[in-house]
This record gives structure tokens, sequence and C-alpha cells, in this order.
């Protein structure tokens, strides 16, 4: 189960999986991205899995407490996998930071994540080998101007992605999570276009990489599906910075 399937970091976690055989159910407010990412699924001939995708709005709890329902009940009562990728992001100066938007932010990045997880927890346990991967940010990791709200509840992510993780183990799911940096998104782009200077923008951040370029979503979707794969088998309770080497310059 993929939350904030549609675009960018979430639609290549979801390729990632169909195109290794798996089933994978996304969860997101925009269906007509749903909807094209349902035809390229389709239409891949990599794809060896299958995409069932869900309109639902996570602020909603009402809506996204039936989706999940649904969900739980085509799987039948179990989940091999389950990956915590929603996300919003406005910035915002910290004075400007109204109730309203800081409400939104927590709910859409780290109490959807945390209601989701608790509600698949038996799933997960059934699996034998459930695995949570949740998407953070490395804005978890520093700190940036303009983004209290959203470093808050990414943070939040982190922090509570570690304590599940110990709390957890003793049932065989792990729990990891993945700190992306600047990766070439539109939710990014809006982030530069915010600036007032776009084109400066996107120079100025590729700068701050030491590897000299921003990232692809299919960067993201690698170590998700690494991290979801035997090959991980012994790694619960990490924080995997994928950034360029941008929190270690």
């Amino acid at each position: 189960m993929v939350s904030g399937a549609a675009d960018g970091i979430g639609r290549a976690i979801v390729l990632d999986f169909v195109r290794r055989g798996a089933v994978v159910h996304g969860l997101d407010r925009n269906l007509d991205a749903l909807m094209r990412l349902d035809e390229i699924v389709t239409s891949d001939p990599r794809s060896t899995g299958r995409f069932v995708p869900h309109h639902v709005d996570l602020a909603d709890r009402e809506a996204t407490d039936r989706a999940i329902t649904v969900i739980s009940t085509r799987l039948d009562g179990v989940c091999d996998v389950l990956v915590n990728n929603v996300g919003v992001s406005t910035i915002r100066a910290f004075a400007d930071t109204d109730d309203q938007l800081l409400d939104t932010v927590i709910a859409v990045n780290f109490i959807a994540a945390f209601r989701i997880t608790r509600h698949f927890l038996p799933a997960l346990g059934a699996s034998k080998q459930g695995v949570v991967v949740n998407i953070a940010s490395e804005l978890a990791l520093i700190g940036q101007a303009g983004y209290a709200a959203y470093c808050a509840s990414k943070g939040a992510v982190l922090a509570w992605s570690r304590a599940l993780a110990v709390e957890l183990a003793p049932a065989g799911i792990r729990v990891n999570v993945v700190c992306p940096g600047p990766i070439d998104t539109a939710l990014l782009e809006a982030d530069f276009a915010a600036s007032g200077d776009g084109a400066t923008a996107r120079r100025t951040e590729i700068a701050a990489v030491p590897l000299g370029r921003l990232g692809t979503p299919f960067d993201i979707a690698a170590v998700v599906t690494f991290l979801a794969s035997n090959a991980a088998a012994f790694v619960t309770g990490a924080a995997w910075a994928v950034d360029g080497g941008k929190t270690s310059a």
C-alpha cells in the first residue's frame, strides 16, 4: 500500500513495485493523476504486477478510514509493505504560520501516516515479514527558513518511526525512514516558483548538492524497494538520507 501514489516520488515507487510483480494499492487525492498512473501501469510491458487506485484526501479522516477499510478487505487482512509517502509543503515564515496551515501540514504529513499504520498493524503482522517505509525529508535532519511547520511534521515522522521500529521488532515488522533531498518533482518546482525566481532557486539548490544534480523520483524508489526486500532483512529503525550528500556537506 502506497499513500501519495499518483505523482512524483509516489508514482516512481508504485512503478518500481509493479515492475517487480507486486499488487499495489495506491491512495491519492488527485484523481486525474491516479487514472494516468493506472494507464501507465496497464500499458507498461515491464509491469508484471497490478495497480489498484483509491481516490481519497488523507486530510479527511473519515474518508481515509473508509478507503483503508476497503483496502484491508481486498488484501484479505495481509499487507507485506506499507509506504507512507504523502506530503504537503508550503513556504511560510514562522510568524505567519497560522493554525489552519499548521493543522493541515501536521495532519497530512504525520497524523495520516500514524493512523494508516495503526490501522494496517494487524495486516502487517499477519504477513510475518511486514515492512513499513516512511518518507520523511532532508528537513527532518536539517532546518530551513520558511519551513517550520514542514520541518516539524517530517521530524515527527522520523522520531515516531524510530520508536515504532523498536516497538514492532518483536513482531517481526521492520520500520525504516527515507529522507529525500531535493528531488526533481512538481512539488519542488512549485517551491522554486514561490521564491519569485525559479531559475535562480534551482541553480542555488543544485549548487548545494555535492553530487551536482537534483535527485529523481526513481532514486528514492530504488531505496524504498530495497528496504522492502529481504536484502534489508536486518535493517530497521534506520534513517536513509538520499540527498546527493547535501546533509553531509
